[in-house]
């Protein structure tokens, strides 16, 4: 339903608490001395050889690439060129979204605090309404806002068992926190685990994020009691779940149990394609490295053993919330000129590929 159509008292209520919440966040985060976050020395960002990253930034770029509409931006604006990037190969024709809708079914699972504002702007919704008008059948698979890793493998076994029946496997796109919530129910589900396909991260918080640890105990303390219509109180188990400490062991734990394919998109914008609502956090994150998307560094978003898709220059928000689309009057806090649907079309296809490739072999 358009924005326009729900009851201006809603809207109100909704971005209240969005421009509370992210002013809070940004508040608490705020670094002293990280005013010029552009002139910071930049990292090198090639592919992770000893975490056996395999690089396919240059295929995914040409699928993109072809992909987007004559009004979109620049190519290059949209998937930063950055340092070790292969040459793109010579794009073939674009498969046939009808093709690739009858063999695989789409999915995607959201991320931190998704759930307290789905009904004002939903992760990917104008995606899902593109790839449905092309024949996909496409499942949002609601997790717990405020819930731990832990709590949203268990409710993403329900959705998962509640589509039984269909034969063809998910390629299942994971935003955020959402990665480590789906990566916990694929270790915890064996049983399901089979049914998908291929894991697309976007933004995923692989390897969690400082910011979880610099705001452990003011969340904990003030942020999790947040009144938010939607969701249910937390405890700070969901941030304490997010801490790089925690992420790390869990991969060293575990990491050797994942075998589901795993393709990583990095959300890591230029400085100006930051949005204000995410500027303070991303100056925080720029101490460390000023390729961050205002919520995560770039090397933490990129999963052991993945293909990586390239670096999307967008931040945290922008790679996955039309914002702008569903809540206009909110449209100074964010940059959301982002193409999430080609971006996303270009990663099934290359999905497709690659792993008809890998059964060739």
């Amino acid at each position: 339903m358009a924005w326009t159509e729900r009851p201006p008292a809603r809207i109100t209520r909704a971005g209240v608490a969005i421009g509370a919440l992210a002013s809070l966040l940004a508040s608490c985060a705020a670094v002293p001395g990280a005013e010029h976050p552009d002139e910071m020395p930049p990292s090198l960002l090639v592919t992770a050889d000893e975490a056996g990253v395999r690089d396919l930034r240059g295929p995914y770029r040409a699928t993109v690439c072809r992909r987007l509409a004559p009004d979109a931006p620049a190519c290059d604006d949209v998937l930063r060129r950055l340092p070790g990037e292969a040459p793109s190969p010579e794009a073939p024709a674009p498969r046939p979204l009808a093709e690739l809708a009858r063999r695989y079914r789409i999915a995607f699972v959201p991320g931190f605090f998704s759930e307290c504002f789905d009904a004002f702007a939903q992760p990917f919704a104008d995606v899902m309404r593109s790839l449905r008008k092309a024949g996909f059948d496409v499942d949002y698979f609601q997790v717990s806002g405020h819930g731990s890793v832990a709590q949203n493998a268990a409710r993403l076994v329900d959705h998962f068992r509640a589509t039984n029946g269909d034969p063809r496997p998910f390629i299942l796109f994971a935003y955020s926190k959402g990665l480590p919530d789906v990566l916990e129910f694929t270790l915890r589900s064996p049983d399901v685990r089979g049914r998908i396909a291929a894991v697309v991260s976007i933004a995923g918080a692989v390897n969690g994020s400082p910011l979880a640890d610099d705001l452990l105990t003011v969340y904990r303390d003030w942020v999790a009691r947040f009144p938010l219509q939607g969701c249910e109180p937390g405890k700070g188990d969901e941030i304490h779940d997010l801490r790089r400490d925690v992420r790390l062991e869990w991969w060293r734990a575990n990491g050797y149990a994942v075998t589901v394919p795993i393709f990583s998109l990095v959300a890591a914008p230029q400085p100006d394609r930051v949005s204000p609502g995410t500027r303070a956090t991303y100056r925080s994150l720029a101490r460390v490295s000023v390729r961050n998307d205002g919520k995560l560094l770039w090397i933490d978003q990129i999963a052991p053993r993945s293909y990586l898709l390239g670096y999307v220059n967008a931040d945290h928000w922008a790679v996955a919330i039309p914002v702008v689309d569903e809540l206009p009057q909110l449209a100074f806090l964010f940059r959301d000129d982002v193409p999430r649907t080609a971006l996303v079309e270009g990663a099934i296809e290359l999905v497709a590929e690659t792993l008809d490739a890998s059964q060739s072999n």
